[in-house]
């Protein structure tokens, strides 16, 4: 180990406060809990023999006149520092763990997120497609049928609405201010939110186009063709059904996971 009285950094004349102040100077800078050096915990098992050793007036003087510390005493530093390899691999696998917990929840959510926003999207423009291509399927058959779709679509327009604001708050960044005094920061984000409004916009008009032109070019229009009736009934229809499907498709979504949960 070396001299006990420089691990300490004292000359053989200290007294007993002095070593009592040396090891608590000491032992607050080698502690392996605050210094993170590899030699750390060796360090402050050297510096614990040491203090125990000149501490004791009776093991001072054996020291003092054999220069060497008993076997027993080489035993306990030898378990000293064993403990504190434990306990410095003991900490650093915590960490790793944590750490690689931490990225495996958020790999989690951002997968959840991510699947929520594909049914969310996939669902609007396919539910829209279907209805516009036939709408004489999914025409009212009474008053108390119209009265459950009005309260449905008013449902479902308050949730898509949520759903929306959900999807773009997480993936895209709004238009940065502009200023003169402050540098524009990089957004965090990948897409910005105007581009994320047009995409579902452009695609849901599309939906609708295609889903009007394939019935036209089919027999779905042929049996009630009667001026611009059906195409009327086709773009009312794909107002009012498709967010009744996402309200309907998200729940179901939202069941499943509370199942995986469990």
């Amino acid at each position: 180990m070396g001299d006990l009285y420089s691990v300490l950094g004292l000359n053989r004349t200290a007294t007993s406060s002095e070593i009592k102040s040396a090891y608590r100077r000491l032992a607050r800078k080698y502690h392996p809990d605050v210094n993170r050096d590899p030699s750390a915990p060796s360090k402050f098992a050297q510096i614990n023999e040491a203090y125990n050793t000149l501490i004791d007036p009776d093991r001072r003087k054996s020291y003092d006149r054999t220069g060497s510390i008993s076997s027993a005493a080489y035993a306990r530093r030898a378990n000293s520092v064993a403990a504190a390899r434990a306990a410095r691999r003991a900490y650093y696998q915590e960490r790793a763990d944590r750490i690689v917990n931490e990225w495996l929840q958020r790999e989690r959510e951002e997968t959840r997120a991510r699947g929520k926003a594909v049914y969310t999207t996939v669902t609007l423009f396919v539910s829209t497609f279907i209805v516009a291509m036939n709408p004489g399927l999914f025409e009212p058959t009474g008053i108390f049928w119209t009265i459950a779709l009005l309260l449905l679509f008013a449902i479902g327009i308050k949730h898509l609405y949520t759903s929306l604001k959900e999807h773009f708050d997480h993936y895209t960044y709004p238009p940065p201010r502009i200023s003169i005094t402050r540098p524009t920061r990089k957004p965090s984000k990948r897409f910005k939110r105007s581009v994320a409004w047009g995409f579902v916009i452009i695609g849901y008009l599309l939906s609708v186009g295609a889903g009007v032109l394939i019935g036209l070019l089919t027999e779905s229009f042929s049996s009630r063709l009667i001026g611009n009736t059906t195409i009327a009934d086709a773009l009312l229809y794909a107002l009012v059904y498709p967010p009744i499907a996402v309200l309907i498709v998200d729940t179901m979504y939202r069941i499943n996971l509370r199942f995986e949960d469990m």
